[in-house]
């Protein structure tokens, strides 16, 4: 007799997800990919947040120190602005342009 203990963890998930067809493949999607069998890829979903914060975070910071040389001085504030505020959400964990990001428009989902 097979107890659920006995299995792994990605085994266990898999029993779990009955009656659901599901697998466990080793070296995961990538494996999966190298095997040469077939995927999908939904490319009309966003970019994932934590890259649109990236992407958004590198261009306030970009566009300060471009300003900043280029303006005024005073725009190499944003550039410190936004590093404080990425430094702040190492620390706790909380990033505030990440939940500003969430709500645009092109985050939403339609039903």
């Amino acid at each position: 007799m097979l107890y659920l203990s006995d299995l792994s963890r990605p085994a266990r998930l898999a029993q779990a997800a009955s009656p659901a067809q599901a697998y466990v493949v080793e070296g995961g999607i990538q494996g999966w990919k190298q095997a040469g069998l077939p995927t999908v890829e939904d490319r009309s979903q966003p970019l994932p947040l934590m890259r649109q914060v990236q992407i958004a975070a590198g261009l306030l910071i970009l566009c300060g120190v471009v300003l900043g040389y280029s303006v005024s001085s005073g725009f190499f504030l944003l550039s410190g602005f936004v590093g404080a505020g990425l430094l702040f959400d190492g620390v706790t964990g909380f990033c505030g342009m990440a939940r500003l990001l969430k709500v645009m428009p092109w985050n939403r989902r339609t039903s």
